[in-house]
C-alpha cells in the first residue's frame, strides 16, 4: 500500500515537472529573464534594478552641489 502511494506521488511530481518545463524541454525556448536589469519588457516599463538606481543617484549627487533626495541612498 505504501509503495503504491509513493509511486503515485512520484509519478505526479514527474508529470508536473514535465508540464511546467514543456516549453524549455521540447520547444527549445529560452528560459524567461526574471532579473529586472536583463528583462527588455521591464525596461520598456521604465523599471530598473536597485543597484542601477543607486548608481544613477550617486552620479546625480556628484554632478550637482545641491542635495539630491534619493530613497535608496538615504541622502536627503
Amino acid at each position: 500500500m505504501f509503495i503504491e502511494i509513493l509511486l503515485l506521488a512520484l509519478g505526479l511530481v514527474a508529470i508536473s515537472f514535465i508540464a511546467i518545463g514543456f516549453n524549455i524541454f521540447f520547444r527549445k525556448k529560452k528560459f524567461p529573464q526574471t532579473s529586472v536589469g536583463g528583462n527588455k519588457e521591464m525596461r520598456k516599463l521604465g523599471l530598473s534594478c536597485a543597484k542601477h538606481e543607486e548608481i544613477k543617484c550617486r552620479r546625480e549627487m556628484d554632478k550637482t552641489t545641491e542635495v539630491v533626495s534619493c530613497a535608496g541612498c538615504g541622502h536627503s
